[in-house]
């Protein structure tokens, strides 16, 4: 049995982006593109991500943008919690937003490694298995 989103996730979904477009529309000159992923299980959430402007990739520093996590994982939780596919809770999410005020969510129900965010190794920064357009 699948719940379908639900108004309140819908809002919720929104909020996500547009509080991230909304700091990065203050805080980010120039910026063009950016993700968020959310990660969460019973035990834990976490949020790493990264945008783009002219000069290259960026990884959003939790420090900085401590604010802005803080209320992704808040709005994150309560969205796993309504949203369920076959009785289970999603186990991340990938929030893309434009300048444009463009954005998309795509949820992720079992596999906790997709779309990993880094520039270890010689990592991009960019999510993992997402094309750039």
């Amino acid at each position: 049995m699948q719940n379908y989103p639900s108004e309140r996730s819908a809002e919720r979904t929104i909020e996500l982006a547009k509080s991230l477009i909304a700091t990065l529309q203050e805080r980010v000159p120039g910026w063009d593109r950016a993700y968020i992923r959310f990660e969460a299980s019973d035990f834990h959430s976490g949020v790493k991500g990264s945008y783009i402007t002219a000069s290259g990739v960026f990884l959003f520093d939790a420090f900085e943008f401590k604010e802005l996590f803080n209320q992704i994982i808040s709005l994150g939780v309560e969205l796993r919690e309504e949203l369920t596919k076959d009785g289970k809770q999603f186990c991340l999410f990938l929030l893309r937003v434009d300048s444009h005020f463009n954005f998309n969510i795509d949820y992720e129900w079992s596999d906790v490694t997709r779309w990993k965010i880094s520039k270890m190794g010689g990592a991009s920064g960019l999510p993992e298995g997402v094309a750039e357009a």
